[in-house]
């Protein structure tokens, strides 16, 4: 058996009607295909604008918001340092009236007076003498 093909073998081929196929009214049967491209244009540049347009809103918003956040912590802060400046003091106090029981024997010793000597004051890390050996 060959694989090839007889030589006589003559393939017929599916031809259409004598004539020609009858015509379709085309324009009939389709029908409309969609918006015009100069409509899907204009409709898709209106949805960007108008999402812009709420993005920026909502930008503006925001932004108000966070003002006026900001604005209530600029309010409480002068009553919120004034606590921390309370809750120093009392711990001061306390740590210079430890500082007084224990250097007491301690000739020329001044309670409270830094042991440093510079030209810039900054607070002393005030901390419980009870706590100072908790780890964290």
């Amino acid at each position: 058996m060959s694989v090839r093909p007889d030589a006589n073998f003559k393939p017929i081929q599916d031809m259409g009607p004598a004539g020609g196929w009858a015509k379709t009214p085309l324009e009939l049967s389709r029908g409309r295909r969609g918006p015009k491209g100069w409509q899907l244009f204009l409709g898709t540049s209106v949805a960007i604008f108008w999402g812009f347009s709420r993005v920026g809103a909502g930008n503006k918003k925001r932004s108000e918001q966070k003002l006026f956040e900001r604005q209530e912590r600029y309010a409480l802060a002068p009553l919120l340092q004034n606590e921390a400046d309370r809750e120093y003091l009392l711990r001061e106090k306390k740590l210079q009236a430890q500082e007084e029981n224990i250097m007491s024997q301690v000739p020329g010793w001044k309670v409270g007076e830094s042991q440093y000597h510079g030209s810039r004051w900054t607070p002393a890390h005030v901390m419980d003498s009870n706590k100072s050996n908790i780890k964290k």
